[in-house]
């Protein structure tokens, strides 16, 4: 059989939409209910392929629900999932005992509704008919075995599928919202990196602030300024007073060379005239004698 109808009954109305856009990626059509009591006045005029029904429910819950469209011979022949949140071998057997022909775990992804799906596909909803036909009673007897056996075998794949997509599902999911941690983690920062920036900028944006903000500095690089000018002014004074003192030595120096000059023309000039004197009375002395 092809699935091509679907009830979802569940309280939740995400946990509805959910899973009709996985059903309906599958073109499964799909209708949803918020109660028990509302699917089983659906049920009373309409047939779908597959039920899926949640556990707990305001008023009549999801196993009281199945077990009484199991007792229904009109609709006994609908595969019932139950859609909840519980789970565990325990919780399964509790489910197969009320009805339910299999188990699918929330939060639900596409591999474990396939699964669902697939296990299913080769079970009529109307195999069974509205009215048994007269059989011999050893015959019934043996064919319902059959069919639990087969229906228990069914189920236990389901189970298993279904507990291994959850699975998987769960590690995807784990990684995901720590992936979804660390990137909050870094948005995080990054606006608190950027909040002292913001704040700089709007400050800046304001004359009166920026003015504020910059008068210690052209403060500082007026001092800075001021004392380079009065640094080349010392240093210029200084030149010029070492030019002065240069040039006074210069002439100091010259003054000096030109006394010694005078001195030594004296000297000679001295010396020229005591030897002529001295001559001059050897001449006398020579001529008196």
């Amino acid at each position: 059989m092809t699935i091509k109808s679907a009830l979802i009954v569940d309280d939740s109305k995400s946990a509805r939409i959910m899973l009709q856009r996985l059903l309906e990626k599958m073109n499964v059509i799909t209708l949803g209910v918020e109660s028990a009591e509302e699917a089983l006045t659906y049920l009373e005029n309409q047939h779908p392929d597959i039920i899926f029904m949640d556990h707990m429910m305001p008023g009549m819950d999801g196993l009281e629900a199945t077990q009484t469209i199991k007792s229904n011979p009109k609709t006994q022949g609908i595969p019932t999932i139950m859609y909840t949140s519980k789970e565990g071998d325990g919780y399964n057997t509790l489910a197969m005992s009320h009805g339910a022909s299999g188990v699918l775990p929330k939060p639900a992804n596409q591999q474990a509704v396939m699964a669902v799906i697939d296990s299913l596909q080769n079970t009529a909803a109307n195999d069974v008919p509205h009215k048994a036909p007269q059989m011999d009673t050893h015959q019934v007897s043996l064919e319902a075995i059959e069919k639990m056996i087969q229906q228990r075998l069914n189920n236990s794949v389901l189970s298993a599928k279904a507990e291994i997509a959850a699975g998987l599902d769960g590690v995807s999911h784990q990684l995901l919202q720590t992936q979804q941690e660390r990137l909050t983690i870094a948005e995080r920062n990054l606006k608190q990196q950027l909040t002292p920036i913001k704040i700089s900028i709007s400050e800046l944006s304001d004359d009166g602030v920026l003015f504020k903000r910059l008068q210690p500095h052209m403060q500082k690089q007026t001092m800075v300024i001021a004392d380079k000018i009065s640094r080349q002014k010392v240093d210029a004074l200084n030149k010029q007073q070492q030019a002065k003192i240069q040039a006074i030595e210069e002439q100091q120096n010259n003054l000096l060379l030109e006394i010694k000059k005078q001195s030594n023309s004296a000297m000679f000039k001295g010396m020229m005239g005591g030897a002529i004197l001295g001559a001059a009375i050897g001449v006398g002395a020579v001529l008196f004698l």
